[in-house]
């Protein structure tokens, strides 16, 4: 084989690898995409489950909006921004706990209401004792809970630090369509009547 035919086998086989290798690499771009938009749906429906989790009504909080305050222990105090129905027969209440005073509060604990299940479940402070109380049809509506007994209410709360507020919520089965004021009980707060609005 003369220098001439080698030279052009060699042109050849750097040809034939560079073309290979630009097809692999094109190859592995459009799989990265397509992970990326397989990805998507994902992370679309966990922001759904997150909503409903926190009520799924569509209507936001007004924090500076106050509906009724309810008193707590020491410097404790529940002020309620909404107690909305939604279509699938849930109330939600959203509220802000404050603490007003000088000093941290830890007796969380107790608003996790005496049942065991309960107190296991949410692993401790949590507004899972909260209830409403229909007095017109002589029912009480205990907070909802998942299957491993933790409450659809805001948990994990081991203390509220000195003059500081924290956003709560807490979701309960609804009572009839023609309830329209409950009272919101809360162990160790004093109870208020709130409007169910919504629906």
């Amino acid at each position: 084989m003369s220098m001439w035919q080698i030279h052009q086998a060699h042109r050849a086989a750097v040809a034939v690898t560079t073309m290979a290798l630009a097809l692999a690499l094109s190859a592995c771009g459009g799989g990265d995409g397509e992970d990326k938009a397989a990805d998507k749906p994902s992370t679309e429906q966990t922001t759904g489950s997150q909503d409903e989790g926190t009520g799924g009504s569509g209507e936001v909080a007004d924090d500076s909006k106050v509906i009724v305050t309810l008193k707590g222990p020491e410097d404790i105090v529940l002020d309620i921004n909404s107690v909305v129905r939604d279509a699938g027969g849930f109330v939600t209440v959203n509220g802000v706990i404050k603490n007003t005073g000088g000093k941290e509060f830890y007796d969380t604990a107790t608003w996790t209401g005496p049942e065991l299940a309960m107190i296991k479940g949410a692993g401790g402070g949590s507004l899972g004792g909260a209830s409403l109380v229909d007095k017109a049809e002589k029912k009480r509506y205990y907070t909802l809970r998942d299957t491993e007994n933790r409450p659809l209410a805001t948990m994990g709360i081991p203390s509220v630090k000195a003059n500081s507020e924290l956003n709560v919520f807490m979701q309960f089965p609804a009572p009839p369509e023609n309830t329209t004021h409950v009272d919101l009980q809360i162990p160790t707060f004093q109870p208020a009547t709130v409007e169910i609005t919504g629906g």
